[in-house]
């Protein structure tokens, strides 16, 4: 939504709203503590939920992937992930994820790819300079992460890949790699841009590509809806800030 575009007095209520939302949004995601307050605490009661009709050694799993790193994903996105990721390891292609921070999500997918390569990129120095549809809620060199605790935290997995910098200069090499999943963790407009870009034509017919922050990041989703103007695929919305495509061809 486009706050500033809203003139009608009738739709102040909104824009109210939605300037709170920008600001409380800001300011836990500049706070770990808070991050860990918010995310992790709905995250551990959405997994206990789940508790009641998912099978108890996925969440056990899962629980284990978020112990040692902070995660970003609540517990229904969390158990999303590592659906669509077994679902899809039964495609012979590469995986991938963009925007790795300390490595939660990706060793979830570890937990769910077999023997499936992985690919990881991200810069390990935070967010790049957010552009226009971006700077309110985001900032550069947020959710900066270590290199070399993402490696010590996947180290027990196989096919594992990391690609330190800024995408899609990182993905250099690998123009001829098909996928058949993609996990997407941007943030912003023109990272997920160039991720649609250089992953859309290497995936596999029926593949995947998942993001994060659809409903809660603008520029995420524009950059979705600008990419697919003139593409078959359609944006699944899911009812957790999670978004999907599925690649038809």
């Amino acid at each position: 939504m486009d706050v500033d575009s809203i003139g009608s007095p009738a739709q102040e209520f909104v824009r109210r709203r939605w300037m709170k939302y920008e600001t409380a949004q800001r300011i836990v995601g500049n706070s770990k503590i808070l991050r860990r307050i918010t995310v992790g605490l709905f995250a551990q009661l959405e997994l206990l939920i789940l508790g009641g009709h998912k099978d108890p050694a996925i969440l056990k799993t899962i629980r284990r992937c978020r112990r040692q790193s902070e995660s970003l994903l609540t517990g229904n996105e969390a158990f999303f992930l590592y659906s669509v990721a077994h679902a899809q390891s039964f495609l012979d292609c590469a995986m991938a994820e963009v925007g790795v921070f300390q490595g939660s999500s990706a060793r979830i997918i570890c937990e769910a790819k077999r023997e499936r390569p992985l690919h990881l990129f991200d810069t390990f120095s935070g967010l790049p300079q957010p552009g226009e549809r971006d700077k309110r809620l985001l900032k550069r060199g947020q959710y900066s992460a270590s290199l070399t605790a993402a490696t010590s935290l996947l180290r027990a997995y196989s096919g594992v890949h990391l690609h330190p910098g800024e995408f899609p200069a990182s993905a250099i090499g690998m123009e001829d790699v098909q996928f058949g999943f993609v996990h997407l963790d941007a943030d912003l407009y023109a990272s997920t841009l160039a991720s649609l870009e250089f992953f859309y034509p290497r995936m596999a017919p029926g593949g995947i590509i998942l993001t994060h922050d659809y409903s809660t990041l603008p520029g995420v989703a524009q950059a979705f809806a600008d990419f697919l103007v003139a593409k078959p695929s359609t944006v699944i919305e899911l009812p957790t800030t999670q978004a999907m495509i599925v690649v038809r061809s």
